[in-house]
């Protein structure tokens, strides 16, 4: 059953111990999932946007590494407000944006190897 909220402090000291709670297990969720990857084999990528290749806001681009496979995940980055799409073809991925970027963006890529 919730806790009946009887002061303005008393509702301050919930939304700290909120706070706390949350940020505990963000911390366990980010040690699990470091445990996960130094358990998984895993090889980086880093693939360039050139900012004139973009189409309707889509960009397709090519790396020998990134493999359409089920037993492989991708994790990807950037700092960029792009996404990018299931790898379906072997050797490329394409990458969507609502807003077009102005400069080249640089894209990073984890492979992971998933054991079957």
């Amino acid at each position: 059953m919730a806790e009946k909220i009887t002061t303005l402090s008393h509702l301050k000291q919930l939304a700290l111990r909120g706070k706390a709670d949350s940020e505990a297990q963000i911390a366990e969720l980010a040690k699990l999932v470091i445990d996960i990857l130094e358990d998984m084999r895993h090889f980086g990528i880093t693939v360039t946007l050139p900012a004139a290749n973009w189409s309707g806001g889509v960009q397709t681009v090519r790396h020998e590494s990134l493999l359409a496979d089920s037993s492989y995940w991708y994790l990807i980055y950037s700092d960029a407000r792009v996404k990018a799409d299931d790898i379906t073809t072997n050797g490329q991925v394409t990458f969507r944006c609502e807003a077009v970027p102005e400069t080249d963006l640089n894209v990073n890529i984890i492979r992971l190897e998933i054991a079957s």
